[in-house]
């Protein structure tokens, strides 16, 4: 998930990190999104999440160890404050 003050910016981060994923996953992980959050701005910052599914999870840990480090180096990153929730147990 991404949020930031500016409207478009965690769209652009999640479209990114969209694009660097599906490279990575090589077809094991499903993207799905990225989509507004359902209480999209949320105490003035803009909300948008990327959900991933796999049917192994050592096919989700084996990307998310590269992924993360590579999402980090985006330059969207710094403009939005992300996180990676493996097993939610809520969609916020």
């Amino acid at each position: 998930r991404a949020e930031a003050p500016q409207e478009s910016a965690p769209r652009v981060f999640l479209d990114e990190a969209h694009q660097q994923g599906v490279a990575l996953a090589n077809g094991r992980v499903e993207f799905w999104g990225p989509v507004p959050a359902p209480m999209e701005r949320r105490a003035g910052r803009y909300r948008a999440h990327l959900l991933l599914q796999a049917h192994q999870s050592s096919d989700l840990q084996r990307l998310l160890a590269q992924w993360v480090v590579s999402l980090a180096s985006l330059k969207s990153a710094r403009r939005v404050r992300w996180s990676v929730d493996v097993d939610p147990q809520e969609m916020l």
